[in-house]
């Protein structure tokens, strides 16, 4: 599926986490207005060219699918040059980290709103798992699905607690699959316009892989996160997110343990070494 003339993609290189370099700032063109998606602004960067060479005068909503700083910049700059409104996720709390001090210029919202614009309705959807206030926005006429950082253009995303929590990600999962999703415009990478579907499921079971791989690491013997996750990382992963994976991968798995004890299939223990896992 090619992306609607009107939705045009910015990439604005960023201090973001491997495979990715870049974050990719959304713009759905509305008469001369938009309405901007993970929006990364300074004068010269890519985002204000897209805007100028598309001769948008003005914002209806800059609109942040979560408050990692890869995904907003330049936010007070941005509004007080276009107007419009900054649009976040309510758990958030006051302005964020995105340091608008004029209330009237915020909107937050929960999960099941609606926005009419550039033609669509975009229906805001609350995606916790990577974070307690992501948010994705979903065009059903189109079957398109801005992901955030919930499904990435290639490679899948961390899960790191204590904010990041793999319960809340793999519901978050299970209810995009229950979507009739064409295409997937995901913060980081390329846009996904074949078998977006598939993918969704890929992630399902890539978790589930996961899951069960810690499961067979403890009825191994093997207690504690590093160990676990050495024995469950392979040089793929490590070909995919860069050698300086393992931080990274040991926080996803701190996430699957969390989930198992909520579950009662895993209890933890504290031993003079740091935390151990075991079966329940």
């Amino acid at each position: 599926m090619t992306l609607p003339q009107n939705i045009l993609k910015a990439v604005v290189n960023t201090s973001t986490l491997p495979p990715h370099h870049t974050t990719n700032c959304y713009v759905i063109e509305n008469d001369g207005g938009a309405l901007l998606i993970d929006p990364i602004f300074e004068p010269g960067n890519p985002l204000d060219v897209c805007m100028k060479e598309n001769h948008i005068r003005s914002i209806q909503y800059a609109a942040v699918t979560h408050p990692h700083p890869d995904h907003h910049g330049g936010i007070n700059e941005l509004l007080g040059g276009y107007g419009g409104q900054l649009l976040f996720h309510d758990d958030v709390g006051g302005s964020g980290p995105f340091g608008v001090a004029d209330p009237g210029r915020v909107r937050r919202v929960s999960g099941g709103e609606t926005i009419e614009t550039g033609g669509f309705t975009l229906q805001v959807l609350h995606t916790p798992g990577h974070s307690p206030a992501h948010l994705c926005f979903y065009i059903p006429e189109e079957g398109l699905l801005f992901s955030g950082d919930t499904i990435l253009g290639y490679g899948t995303s961390i899960i790191s607690p204590p904010e990041g929590d793999m319960a809340d990600y793999m519901q978050t999962l299970e209810t995009l699959a229950a979507l009739d999703i064409k295409s997937i415009c995901p913060a980081h990478g390329p846009v996904i316009d074949q078998r977006a579907p598939e993918r969704i499921r890929w992630y399902i079971a890539h978790r589930r892989t996961r899951e069960t791989l810690i499961l067979e690491a403890l009825k191994e013997g093997l207690s504690q996160i590093a160990s676990i996750t050495r024995r469950i990382y392979t040089e793929e992963d490590f070909k995919m997110h860069g050698l300086d994976l393992l931080p990274r991968a040991e926080r996803t798995v701190l996430a699957h343990l969390q989930k198992l004890e909520k579950e009662k299939r895993v209890i933890q223990e504290i031993k003079d070494d740091g935390p151990h896992y075991f079966l329940a």
